[in-house]
């Protein structure tokens, strides 16, 4: 697969670990705050280091954009598509207010997606773009694309259109430009996430999952059972982070689960291992999988977990996440339990290795 592209002018390559700082220094400018909002130099390494895992995945993601005479960083475009996200997109940002006004953002996504239905076979994609950029959406508009009210953006692009780029048939003249649609206001519905780790998947909850866990919980009760199980599953459309079932080589081994509400305080992350995989480190990767995603795209700033004085087993992977012993917070209604805060996601504090 291609890892560079040529324009007249422009120069689409494959992103390398020495572009991070001018990602970062981007999302810390005032040209970034212009059109969207700024983000913590440690965060935004992180998400420039999920670019280059993406390549690194895929064979395939976001080029950097440079211009053929002189070196220069102008900014990311291209094709790329997250666990999280319902389809492909193409996506694309001018890092300085000097590399705007020049049609570079335009020429360089266009070939960013000739090369997705070239190359990569691509035979739709969309760009979300939010309701008040500007800009954006000025582009995507000289790009012949059109909202598709069809399609809601993923549940970490809240306020965002779904704009779909004609098909390659459209863009070829073999088949009419499809006409405009109107858009339809309807409620975000935020999906569920799937989150990979090097050992586990974290996904959806289904219907036969809750044998199981109902079995885990069986001195409460079916009734109270059903209700912890799909109070997980509605948080994602309530609050856009909730229960996610956890597997190991395809095999179900437990759950975890930020949820808030009536329940609870402030929102809690929490766990639970199905019998027999103790041990193996399994709800440490996974919560720090979820954690994670509620930082990064939930937009929570802190998490506790409640954890039971007795509990020495959930008490270690709180404190392997990094959690700490907050007595100051406020517990549950009537249940006695110790409060552990996790770091938050800009702090120093990361957890240990796997155990």
């Amino acid at each position: 697969m291609s890892d560079r592209n040529f324009t007249e002018r422009l120069v689409l390559r494959r992103p390398v670990a020495e572009d991070a700082a001018a990602y970062v220094a981007y999302y810390a400018s005032d040209w970034r705050a212009m059109h969207g909002p700024v983000m913590p130099a440690d965060r935004a390494r992180r998400r420039f280091q999920s670019i280059l895992d993406h390549w690194q995945a895929n064979a395939y993601g976001r080029f950097v954009v440079e211009l053929r005479e002189r070196p220069g960083v102008l900014g990311l475009v291209g094709p790329h598509w997250p666990d999280s996200y319902p389809e492909a997109e193409l996506t694309g940002q001018l890092w300085t207010p000097e590399a705007a006004g020049h049609g570079y953002g335009l020429e360089a996504f266009r070939a960013a997606r000739s090369h997705a239905y070239g190359a990569l076979g691509w035979t739709t994609a969309v760009t979300y773009v939010h309701v008040e950029n500007a800009r954006a959406v000025q582009l995507v508009r000289r790009l012949a694309a059109r909202i598709d009210p069809t399609v809601h953006a993923p549940a970490t692009l809240d306020g965002h259109d779904a704009w779909r780029h004609p098909s390659p048939e459209e863009l070829s003249g073999k088949v009419a430009l499809a006409p405009a649609q109107r858009k339809i206001a309807r409620p975000r519905k935020p999906a569920a996430p799937v989150i990979r780790t090097p050992r586990l998947t974290l996904r959806p909850c289904r219907i036969e999952d809750f044998e199981p866990f109902a079995a885990l919980h069986g001195p409460h009760g079916r009734e109270t059972a059903w209700a912890w199980f799909t109070d997980a599953i509605a948080h994602w459309s309530l609050f856009g982070y909730g229960g996610l079932m956890v597997e190991a080589g395809g095999r179900l081994v437990g759950q975890v689960a930020i949820t808030s509400g009536l329940r609870f305080p402030e929102p809690e992350l929490g766990w639970i291992l199905f019998e027999g995989n103790d041990g193996k480190g399994y709800a440490t990767e996974a919560a720090l999988a979820l954690r994670s995603f509620a930082y990064e795209s939930a937009g929570l700033k802190t998490l506790v977990s409640y954890c039971s004085p007795d509990n020495a087993a959930s008490i270690a992977i709180a404190e392997r996440l990094g959690a700490h012993r907050d007595d100051q917070a406020p517990r549950p209604e009537g249940v006695d339990c110790l409060v552990y805060r996790h770091p938050a996601p800009d702090s120093d504090g990361s957890p240990e290795a796997y155990a």
